[in-house]
């Protein structure tokens, strides 16, 4: 197992390094992003006391640098801001390894959704069939790598793909709006089918909507970081709430439960008399 306790991907560095090359104004920001990297993978442990001052780093970034992404020219398709928090769950949960000893995956990924065959005929079927892996994006996973062998009986031949299987997905929003929370919706749905175990969180800085009716979906919980609406932010002089380090801590302690758990074991019932959420 590796020891390099850090992030997979870097998904928002990698991002404002790339466009910086073409940007004076975001070349500006590197020396920032560089500082809040180092500071969040100095901080050792994931107490709450650690966890909370790992947000206060990121409350910081976000200051110093989302006042020129905001300015920026179709700043909301660069999704520059939305990778900050992205890159932050990396951070957070770069010590899992460590934790549990296994080398998991933990990114930005496509987590696998469904399995449809598709032959094109009879003879397709019984000698080779084709089929179609569905996957849905999901801004960070917690989960498993696992190559897929199919084998017709006989055949000479096997055909191979990589899934990821997630144990956890994380949707990462600057604001939630009603569209939004559908599609959120919709993917829940479509993963609980594919893989029961998952938790699904949907997290967001800011609240764009009125009405829903979020508890209908499979959705596990929605967290909105600043406890804020996003119409605020139009206000003169606007001044975002910092992001809510307690929430963070919550969902930390939501996943670690969740990895701690055996999520089926029917004997347990025979014993404590419950078959899920049994603790390790």
């Amino acid at each position: 197992m590796s020891n390099k306790l850090e992030p997979q991907t870097y998904v928002h560095g990698s991002k404002l390094y790339r466009k910086a090359e073409k940007s004076s104004d975001l070349r500006a920001l590197l020396p920032l992003y560089d500082n809040w990297r180092a500071a969040s993978l100095a901080i050792a442990g994931r107490s709450d006391e650690e966890i909370a001052a790992l947000v206060t780093l990121l409350n910081a970034y976000k200051d110093a640098v989302e006042p020129v992404l905001d300015a920026r020219p179709n700043s909301a398709q660069e999704v520059l801001q939305p990778s900050i928090l992205e890159e932050f769950f990396e951070y957070l949960f770069c010590h899992l390894d460590a934790e549990f000893e296994l080398e998991l995956l933990r990114r930005p990924e496509s987590g696998f959704i469904d399995l449809a065959f598709n032959p094109r005929s009879l003879h397709d079927l019984v000698s080779c069939p084709a089929y179609t892996i569905r996957r849905k994006d999901h801004d960070f996973v917690i989960g498993s790598s696992l190559e897929l062998t199919m084998t017709v009986p006989g055949a000479d031949q096997s055909q191979n793909d990589i899934i990821v299987v997630p144990a956890v997905a994380i949707e990462c929003k600057r604001y939630l709006e009603r569209n939004m929370l559908d599609e959120c919706s919709g993917t829940a749905d479509k993963v609980k089918k594919a893989t029961p175990y998952c938790l699904y969180f949907v997290v967001a800085e800011f609240l764009k909507m009125d009405d829903a009716a979020p508890e209908m979906s499979r959705i596990d919980e929605i967290y909105v970081l600043r406890k804020q609406r996003n119409s605020e932010r139009s206000a003169l002089n606007f001044t975002p709430k910092p992001i809510d380090a307690a929430l963070v801590i919550d969902i930390y302690r939501q996943v670690q439960r969740h990895l701690s758990r055996v999520w089926w074991n029917p004997q347990s019932a025979l014993t404590t008399g419950k078959a899920f959420n049994v603790p390790r």
